[in-house]
């Protein structure tokens, strides 16, 4: 009997230590699951100049990405057309009179993130500029701030054998200003066009409607875009054709040099 009970009682005590070493804690932490849209909500039906709110929507959570000219969802199957990631979670975008916008969202790590990107009519690379523009994470979303008014402001210029184009863009009050000149041949040194400029007449003159989002404007110029990219600024005007595209001038000079709307 005594050798039983000096064999048996450290089995019981192993048997145990081992069983409590192997249980996994009750209240393991579980990763955080996320349920992702891209929602479109018609702002404008006007057949000259129609809008869509773009929505992002994680679990209950919703906010407003930007305004978009046509918005309808885009189905994975057709990411690749887009030049969105196959793991992406939800697209959407659309074209309209000559350029696109497109949106798609992703998750990175453990953030939600948001990317905007646009295409316009007669581009050389094959290339939606994607960027991002905002995220979520511990509940709550980050969105990128709508550019300044004041970072558009400057000259922007084509300067090409055949004829230049230049385009003044100032800021009178919270509006932006347009002055539209055209030239025969190519543009002087940048620090003689103010002197040039003295001896040109002006195109045209527009006030621009501005829609901070999406960079997009209207204006007796007709419809445009501000971009931004890696290399620097630019504008498209959409509806001032050029070998096939948009007429498209980049930014050459701040706003301490260009000549003051009147």
């Amino acid at each position: 009997m005594t050798i039983t009970k000096k064999i048996i009682l450290p089995t019981i005590f192993l048997a145990c230590f081992f069983t409590a070493c192997q249980t996994a804690p009750a209240d393991e932490e579980k990763e955080e699951s996320y349920k992702v849209r891209l929602q479109c909500q018609a702002v404008s039906e006007d057949e000259a100049f129609p809008q869509s709110a773009v929505f992002a929507i994680v679990n209950q959570n919703k906010a407003k990405l930007a305004n978009i000219s046509s918005c309808d969802s885009i189905p994975p199957a057709s990411y690749e057309d887009y030049g969105i990631p196959a793991e992406a979670l939800a697209a959407v975008g659309g074209w309209w009179a000559g350029a696109g916008d497109y949106f798609y969202a992703i998750q990175e790590d453990s953030t939600i993130a948001f990317y905007q990107g646009w295409v316009e009519e007669g581009q050389e690379e094959e290339d939606y500029h994607y960027s991002i523009v905002g995220t979520f994470a511990d509940s709550r979303f980050n969105l990128q701030m709508p550019v300044k008014k004041e970072e558009l402001v400057g000259t922007y210029a084509l300067s090409r054998e055949t004829g230049s184009h230049i385009l003044f863009i100032g800021l009178r009050e919270d509006t932006l200003k347009a002055e539209y000149f055209q030239m025969d041949g190519i543009l002087p040194p940048v620090n003689q066009l103010n002197i040039l400029m003295t001896s040109l007449e002006r195109e045209q003159a527009a006030s621009l409607e501005l829609n901070p989002a999406t960079l997009n404007f209207t204006s007796e110029l007709g419809r445009g875009k501000f971009l931004r990219e890696e290399k620097g600024s630019a504008v498209l005007l959409l509806d001032k054709e050029l070998d096939g595209g948009p007429l498209r001038m980049e930014k050459i000079l701040s706003e301490d040099y260009s000549i003051p709307v009147q």
